[in-house]
């Protein structure tokens, strides 16, 4: 059964963002790189507890990461969940040295993925909300551990995180999760379907109701807007 049939809209919406999101969700109950099936379901529902909590009031006192549990067992620690609310509802106070600190006491591997879940599910939530459907419940879990292994040609670079450098044609954000590649793909067809419909390097869009030029100010706007540091 299809999570996103187009009758449950009110609005007509374009098969391939529904698509993008069908392949999204039919992932995130699964095994991942670096986290088990149940990890990625219970970090994609802080991150919903995240967003419907919103960012913390500035002066409140924060727990510092280290101070943290760092033990995931069927669940997720302490520092996962602080960390999942940061990255969900308070990107705008991500530093260098935050997440320096996060990745150092996760490992790349499972901050990189985390961000991957958050980033996969937020957006299909608010365009739900948007278009006045209710979010859409999440996926059973699938039993199995995480895959592991890290990529080839993936290395230190410009990124916070390791990311694809060898050879690497494109813009930045297309590799910026290519740490763990298959959510890195989930990711990039929700954007291309959302944004540029595979003409990114088309500079004349006659595929959109808007041209090129307003598409890039409702993007650039909503990144302000979201206190978006890239």
């Amino acid at each position: 059964m299809e999570a996103f049939p187009q009758d449950s809209f009110r609005h007509l919406v374009d098969e391939q963002i529904l698509a993008a999101f069908e392949q999204a969700w039919d992932g995130l109950g699964g095994p991942g790189t670096w986290w088990t099936g149940a990890q990625r379901m219970a970090i994609a529902e802080a991150s919903r507890s995240a967003m419907a909590d919103g960012p913390r009031p500035i002066g409140l006192a924060i727990p510092a990461l280290g101070d943290l549990s760092r033990e995931d067992g069927p669940g997720i620690s302490d520092l996962t969940l602080e960390v999942v609310r940061r990255v969900t509802s308070e990107s705008g106070r991500i530093t260098a040295a935050w997440a320096a600190e996060a990745i150092d006491l996760m490992g790349p591997g499972r901050y990189v993925e985390l961000v991957a879940v958050v980033v996969l599910t937020v957006p299909i939530d608010i365009f739900c909300s948007l278009l006045g459907r209710s979010r859409q419940p999440f996926p059973d879990v699938i039993a199995g551990g995480p895959v592991g292994g890290v990529p080839e040609g993936v290395a230190a670079g410009e990124a916070y995180v390791p990311w694809l450098v060898d050879g690497w044609q494109g813009p930045n954000v297309a590799r910026a999760l290519s740490y763990v590649p298959a959510d890195n793909a989930r990711r990039m067809a929700i954007v291309s379907s959302m944004y540029d419909g595979s003409e990114f390097f088309e500079m004349v869009w006659s595929h959109r109701s808007l041209s090129r030029p307003q598409i890039e100010f409702v993007a650039a706007r909503t990144s302000a807007l979201n206190e978006c540091f890239y």
